[in-house]
């Protein structure tokens, strides 16, 4: 009945999502959450709360017969060679995998005095609501969980007959990298941090991990109870270097909660996520891949806070894992892209704030043959501000101090010989390890992007600094991307011979743009390149992100076929050792290791079927498959400050709208338009260029809508998938994983 009700809802509103009822938004919503038709049985099933700066993974555990809520707070990490900061981060020396990794909170069980026996789930992810019915062998347990969005808080609602306790199992105290191989304890003289202090009473209890180097973190967690409904409310602090602090803040959290108490806390956090879920919404004939991306936003939000900590491979929720933290030479980078096109914006400035502060000391601390990670880190942190409509100068004043300093790393690397500039023992990452080459292509389209963006902001706001002639020299010297029969090759003397998942050779071309695909010369390498890449050796060593990647990369060339199928490939066939889970996480070495980028990833390479912004252009459905005859988005963001929404029909765009958020010239590509007219009042100049291209001048903070047609219809900008075309993910019936996929090693 509801689905029929849903059906009638939007044969009449005609899928109006640039309609302000609510309504219509949340029912087309529903279709986009995640059913669990079976209980989660592990993590890598699990339903996943979370704010960004608290969360949690909810599954149940058939070994203790409980229903798990293993916790999670992305800042957890350990600080053992900073005693007076929170984290080691940016200290020479130190490392991620001992030294400033994510630490285990622990998991809060629910064990019923009953054998759970079956069960269903639902992720409501308009609301941000888990529930779920376990079915016991007295009775059934409903249960509802939620983290509220401005608070660093748990909630679990728990209405049964049948009889119910909780218990906490806190977690251990030492590096995952340990945990998962102890034979490096001695290797590496890792020193374990204390025990944790654990207190248990009657509705109540806590814990306390002090570390090593000073500072701990706490868990403080509180059930209140009715006749048959109780409410847990459970926060983890973590006040580093601090000591003595985290746990006072935890159980003042927790009170206040109480005071606030369950029904007024769901309500504030349901008006967050309601108006999260105003802007950056798809709507595609794929009604799977519709639903992962939307997924995704939801993933964003849960694992990425303004005021919180940069993700890391986790994102918020932990695992057990061999990579603990932020890694560099692709990891975080494409994790943060995915908020730049998608309108998520406030989803990175988390990142925007740690290159400010911490920068410089990260770059030195990694090496120089790393410094390629580190220009492409920035690179995402200037595509941020190129997104959020930044000025020329204030982007100038924000990058060039970072530049500069990677500027400087490049510098010992560079020898002049024959009029030409060799790039010498530098890394492309993951190739052979971590060797060295003469000319990687990847340091090469790093330094190259670079110095270009140096430059332009030097011609863009007339201040050149004493160096602008001395990079134009090494751009017009600078030896070129070495390119063979096979198309771009790892470095001058080094082709790409054997299959390798990372496309760091391909840089030039995506992410940084540095080529004109506009030119069928430079389209020809480019496909060249990348069918190579996928091709040697069938693909056996690609993984997820290698096809996400090429998703990219062949949407950049506009070959939307081509784009399609890599990423179609991704969310419905094996990728090899790795693992697209059915909560949508994504893992590698057998299950073991969470990465949080690839699925993200899929969701940016999403955005660049259907909108691009490069070359100070936009492109409209730049690179949608020849079949997506229908399909439109809705405010989704481009570089310049512009806020696009366009609906595409019959094999052509209808209508595009664009908001300016800058007040910044706008150039924009309509292939097959005979003229274009403005649908709305405040009409704004549009020049016609030639080819397709029209130059708009759209005021700040004003809106244009362009159609071919004067009497076109603005108003369908998503539609209901068809019957059964929903809620593809969670555990389907008899779908579970066939085996535990956790280290063997790994200690509760």
């Amino acid at each position: 009945m509801k689905q029929l009700l849903l059906l009638l809802a939007f044969l009449v509103s005609a899928g109006n999502l640039g309609a302000k009822e609510t309504g219509s938004l949340e029912e087309y919503m529903a279709t986009q959450s995640m059913k669990w038709e079976q209980l989660p049985m592990q993590w890598n099933e699990g339903a996943f709360l979370g704010n960004g700066r608290i969360g949690m993974m909810v599954y149940v555990d058939s070994t203790d017969n409980s229903l798990t809520f293993w916790l999670s707070r992305p800042d957890v990490t350990d600080h053992r060679m900073a005693p007076h900061r929170k984290t080691s981060m940016g200290v020479m020396g130190a490392s991620v995998l001992t030294d400033f990794c994510r630490m285990d909170i622990g998991k809060m069980k629910l064990f019923p005095q009953a054998r759970i026996q079956s069960g269903t789930m639902e992720l409501d992810i308009y609301d941000a609501e888990l529930t779920g019915v376990l079915h016991t062998d007295a009775g059934d347990i409903a249960f509802r969980a939620f983290t509220p969005y401005g608070r660093e808080l748990n909630v679990v609602e728990v209405e049964s007959r049948v009889p119910c306790s909780w218990k906490q199992l806190p977690g251990s105290p030492r590096s995952p990298r340990i945990i998962v191989f102890p034979n490096l304890k001695e290797e590496m003289n890792y020193v374990d941090n204390p025990a944790p202090q654990c207190v248990a009473r009657e509705h109540e209890g806590w814990s306390v991990h002090p570390l090593l180097a000073g500072g701990d973190y706490a868990t403080y967690w509180k059930e209140t109870c009715g006749k048959r409904r109780s409410v847990l409310y459970l926060s983890t602090m973590n006040e580093v270097p601090a000591s003595s602090l985290s746990l006072p803040k935890a159980m003042a959290e927790v009170e206040a909660a109480v005071r606030k108490g369950a029904d007024a806390l769901r309500e504030e956090t349901r008006d967050w996520w309601h108006a999260y879920y105003e802007t950056g919404t798809v709507c595609i004939p794929d009604k799977k891949m519709e639903n992962f991306y939307h997924l995704q936003l939801y993933k964003l939000a849960t694992c990425s806070h303004p005021q919180g900590p940069v993700m890391d491979t986790f994102g918020t929720f932990y695992k057990t894992s061999q990579w603990p933290g932020i890694w560099w030479n692709l990891n975080v980078q494409l994790t943060y892209m995915s908020t730049h096109a998608t309108n998520r914006l406030e989803q990175g400035v988390n990142y925007q704030n740690l290159l400010d502060t911490l920068f410089v000391d990260i770059i030195r601390s990694r090496g120089a043959a790393k410094v390629g990670d580190s220009a492409w880190a920035l690179h995402t942190y200037y595509s941020y501000m190129r997104y959020a409509g930044l000025s020329w100068q204030e982007i100038q004043e924000k990058f060039m101090p970072k530049a500069e300093a990677i500027y400087a790393m490049y510098l010992p690397h560079l020898q002049e010989k024959d009029n030409v500039i060799n790039l010498l023992d530098t890394e492309s990452p993951e190739y052979e390890g971590f060797k060295t080459y003469d000319n990687s292509n990847y340091n090469l389209a790093a330094l190259r992007w670079l110095l270009q963006t140096m430059t332009e902001l030097g011609d863009r706001t007339g201040h050149r600094p004493a160096k602008y002639d001395e990079w134009k020299h090494i751009l017009e010297k600078l030896h070129p991307a070495p390119v063979d029969e096979n198309g771009y090759m790892i470095g001058s003397d080094k082709p790409l011979a054997k299959s390798h998942r990372h496309y760091s050779h391909l840089l030039s071309f995506y992410p940084l743009r540095l080529q004109d695909t506009t030119r069928p010369e430079v389209s020809a390498v480019l496909e060249k390149s990348i069918d190579h890449w996928l091709g040697i050796d069938h693909g056996n060593a690609l993984a997820g992100y290698s096809y996400t990647g090429a998703a990219s990369l062949y949407a950049y060339q506009g070959n939307g076929d081509k784009a399609y199928a890599q990423l179609h490939h991704f969310l419905n066939k094996p990728i090899g050792l790795a693992i697209l889970l059915p909560n949508t996480m994504y893992v590698e070495s057998g299950g073991k290791n969470p990465v949080i980028e690839t699925p993200l990833s899929a969701a940016t390479a999403v955005t660049e079927f259907l909108l691009q912004g490069w070359g100070e252009t936009l492109r409209v459905f730049p690179a949608v498959p020849q079949d997506w005859k229908d399909c439109s988005f809705r405010t989704l963001r481009a570089e310049g400050g512009f806020v696009v929404s366009a609906s595409r029909k019959g094999g052509k765009t209808e209508w595009v709208r664009i908001h300016s958020d800058a007040g910044r010239p706008c150039r924009i590509y309509l292939p097959g338009w005979k003229k274009v007219c403005q649908l709305q009042e405040g009409k704004v100049k549009v020049t016609a260029e030639g080819n397709g291209y029209y130059r708009l001048e759209i005021p700040r903070g004003t809106d244009v809508v362009l159609a071919e047609n004067v009497r076109t219809a603005t108003d369908n900008t998503y539609c209901l998938p068809d019957t059964g075309e929903w809620n593809f993910y969670g555990v389907k019936e008899g779908k579970g994983l066939s085996r535990q996929m956790d280290w063997p090693l790994a200690e509760e």
